[in-house]
C-alpha cells in the first residue's frame, strides 16, 4: 500500500498534575496508520486520549515520547517553512465549531480564511471556492454574508466542515464533527466526505461515539481505552469479532452486540 500518510510510533504524552509533582499520562505507547483514501475510526470513552492524540498529530502540542510521521517527515524534525505546508496538508474539524469559529467573521470569510493565509487563487477563485463548498454542504448561498452567531448550531458545523475542506487536505480530522447534525444532514455529509475521499484519495481520521458511523465510513478502526490502544484492525473484522473485553461492553453498550 506505500507509505502511509499518517503514523504515530510508539507515542505518548504525558502532563504534570496541578499542585503535585505527579504526572498524568494522556497517552501511551499509540501505533497507528493510515493510508491514502482511508479511513481509521479511533473509538473510545470520554477521557480516553482521543482529542489529545489529535493535537499530538495537529503539532499544536508535542509528544512527551515517540514519534509521528506525516508523509514519511518525521513531524519533530520539520523545519518552520515546512511545518507551515504541512498545515495545510492536515485539517482538523472540532465537535464545537463555535470554539474556534471567528465570531466576527462572516461565513464567506471564514471560508475563505485558509485559503487567503496559503496565498490560494486571486480573490474572484475564492469567491467561486466558497460558493461550491457552500453547496457542497448544503448551506445556502444567501448565508454568505451571516456571522455565526445568526447561525444554529447544526449550520456553524456545516461551515467548519466546509472551512476544513477548501484546501483540499491529505488528511482530514473529524473529532465528533458529525454529533452536532440532525440525522438528515448527517447523512448528506457522510455522503459528501465518501465522494470526496474517492474522488482525491483523502485519509480520515474520524473520532467518534457512534460507532454506526464508525462502521459506515472507516476501513479501519483502532479502539482506545485510558490511552492506550486495545484493540486494531479492520472495522468489520473488530465489529464482529471483538477479542478486547472493552470492545465487546462498547458494541454490546452501542450496537446491543452480539
Amino acid at each position: 500500500m506505500g507509505e502511509p500518510v499518517l503514523r504515530t510510533v510508539r507515542v505518548g504524552k504525558s502532563y504534570k498534575a496541578p499542585h503535585s509533582r505527579e504526572r498524568f499520562t494522556a497517552l501511551c505507547d499509540v501505533n497507528l496508520s493510515i493510508h491514502q483514501g482511508k479511513s481509521l475510526g479511533l473509538v473510545g470513552g470520554s477521557g480516553a486520549g482521543k482529542s489529545t492524540l489529535a493535537r499530538l498529530i495537529l503539532g499544536t502540542e508535542p509528544p512527551s515520547e515517540g514519534e509521528i510521521f506525516f508523509e514519511g517527515q518525521n513531524m519533530a524534525r520539520l523545519t518552520g517553512r515546512e511545518r507551515h505546508g504541512f498545515r495545510k496538508k492536515i485539517q482538523i474539524i472540532w465537535q464545537d465549531p463555535t470554539v474556534y469559529l471567528n465570531p466576527f467573521f462572516t461565513v464567506a470569510r471564514l471560508i475563505a480564511e485558509p485559503l487567503e493565509v496559503f496565498r490560494m487563487g486571486d480573490r474572484n477563485w475564492r469567491a467561486m471556492r466558497v460558493s461550491e463548498l457552500l453547496e457542497a454542504v448544503h448551506l445556502d448561498a444567501d448565508l454568505a454574508g451571516r456571522k455565526p452567531h445568526e447561525l444554529s448550531g447544526g449550520q456553524c458545523q456545516r461551515v467548519a466542515i466546509a472551512r476544513a475542506l477548501a484546501l483540499n487536505p491529505r488528511l482530514l480530522i473529524c473529532d465528533e464533527a458529525l454529533s452536532g447534525l440532525d440525522i438528515p444532514n448527517q447523512a448528506r455529509m457522510l455522503r459528501l466526505l465518501e465522494a470526496i475521499q474517492k474522488e482525491t484519495g483523502m485519509a480520515y481520521l474520524f473520532i467518534a461515539h457512534d460507532l454506526p458511523l464508525v462502521r459506515r465510513l472507516c476501513h479501519q478502526v483502532a479502539v482506545i481505552r485510558r490511552g492506550r490502544i486495545v484493540e486494531q484492525g479492520g472495522t468489520e473484522a473488530v465489529f464482529r469479532n471483538p477479542s478486547h473485553g472493552y470492545t465487546r461492553r462498547l458494541l454490546e453498550n452501542t450496537l446491543g452486540w452480539p
